[in-house]
């Protein structure tokens, strides 16, 4: 979904750099040059935020910030200067932010919060506080920025929660609770939940030297004493969810083929060998299917090797489609690998003889060259819980499948 910005500014040079950078974020804009044009453009379009100039020729004390928020655009305010009068006029509003012009580093703040916006709507914000107003007070702030809020008076409250989201990502929480503290709360978490996982920021107005350490050490990634400012906890709020992002980009950097964006051969054989734990637990026989692209080779050789990354990307799409609830990987080249966890064996052969016949029939739309190819396919069932020996049984079916004639499942 494409999000519209309105730009308030009456310097056309300024204008146009923000234009530039909230397209480059994935905005629609428009631009307003005066009060009256930012009034006419509200009355016509619904704005997901919008970036005001403070001073205008028609607004000189910043008459457009209360005029974009009061038809409840959230707002950042840009302004040449921040002195104690501008800044106690800005602040009277719940504006998302304020930035300073004048320096690059001013308009890589700008597009780091337009990049924010719509990503926060994403992310879940869990504030633990005994006090309500406290509560109201930290979900008004996260409202401000779209986050997704969920709210817990206690410990035992929180974890409650988490263990009915378990997709919440910042955890904000008091250290003075009934029931369960804070810290009690972040050691809980954290037994449960890695650094990686979920961000923890405690706050409190005990004015003790030592409690922020007490959090970090118990866990916490952050601290925060009340009755804090707002910047500081937006900044703070921002760099715990990059910082969360950062560490999923990079796992899934790790965990991902490059090519095709399917599962690598790495993370394969670690998820495998979770499964594999519990179906031998469970005296389960376990299923896994190694596919094989037919004379890839010469599709290479024919049409050159980005026709055959056409194929693999393709076949990749396929893989998504058939096999969703299903551990799939790209092992190499053109072999892929397919471990299932919830089908009976007669179910899985009968998805993968479906797969098989698709890709036959339709294959030749996965390119601009419309190469047609087929799949042999080599499928293992057994109680076997080693990932190395249930491969080497179904690649041994896959050579089996290659040499009765190719394009079958063995």
């Amino acid at each position: 979904m494409t999000h519209r910005i309105l730009i308030v500014e009456d310097t056309p040079t300024i204008a146009r750099v923000q234009k530039h950078i909230a397209q480059k974020v994935g905005y629609e804009v428009d631009i307003a040059q005066s009060l009256a044009e930012t009034k006419e453009l509200i009355s016509k379009h619904h704005y997901f935020c919008a970036v005001v100039d403070f001073i205008l020729p028609d607004a000189p004390q910043g008459e457009a910030v209360p005029c974009t928020i009061a038809a409840d655009i959230p707002t950042i305010v840009m302004t040449g200067n921040i002195d104690k009068h501008t800044r106690d006029t800005v602040e009277k509003y719940p504006i998302i932010d304020y930035i300073i012009k004048g320096n690059k580093q001013a308009y890589e703040y700008l597009e780091k919060q337009l990049y924010r916006l719509p990503r926060n709507k994403h992310v879940k914000v869990l504030v633990v506080d005994d006090s309500a107003s406290t509560r109201q007070y930290i979900c008004s702030l996260l409202t401000r920025h779209k986050y997704q809020i969920l709210q817990a008076a206690d410990g035992l409250e929180a974890l409650k929660e988490l263990e009915n989201t378990p997709d919440i990502s910042v955890i904000i929480t008091d250290k003075e609770m009934p029931n369960m503290d804070g810290i009690e709360l972040c050691n809980e978490i954290r037994r449960i939940y890695s650094n990686d996982e979920k961000a923890i920021i405690g706050i409190s107005g005990i004015t003790s030297s030592n409690l922020s350490t007490l959090f970090l050490k118990n866990g916490a990634n952050d601290y925060l004493y009340k009755p804090f400012n707002s910047e500081e906890f937006y900044c703070r709020l921002s760099q715990n969810v990059d910082m969360l992002e950062l560490i999923a980009t990079i796992k899934r950097q790790a965990n991902t083929d490059y090519l095709t964006k399917l599962p690598n051969r790495r993370y394969f054989f670690e998820e495998a060998n979770k499964s594999l734990k519990q179906f031998k637990k469970a005296k389960a026989p376990a299923m896994l299917a190694m596919l094989d692209i037919d004379h890839f080779k010469a599709i290479n050789d024919t049409y050159g090797h980005d026709a055959g990354d056409e194929v693999l990307k393709g076949l990749a799409v396929c893989f998504n489609k058939y096999f969703e609830n299903q551990l799939v990987a790209r092992l190499g080249g053109e072999e892929f690998a397919v471990f299932f966890t919830e089908l009976t064996e007669q179910e899985a052969l009968k998805r993968l003889e479906s797969f098989r016949l698709f890709i036959e029939l339709n294959s030749h739309e996965f390119s601009q060259a419309q190469i047609k190819f087929t799949l042999s396919i080599g499928f293992s069932h057994s109680e076997t819980y080693q990932i190395d020996e249930l491969l080497k049984q179904a690649d041994l079916k896959l050579y089996k499948a290659k040499e009765s004639g190719r394009n079958k499942v063995v």
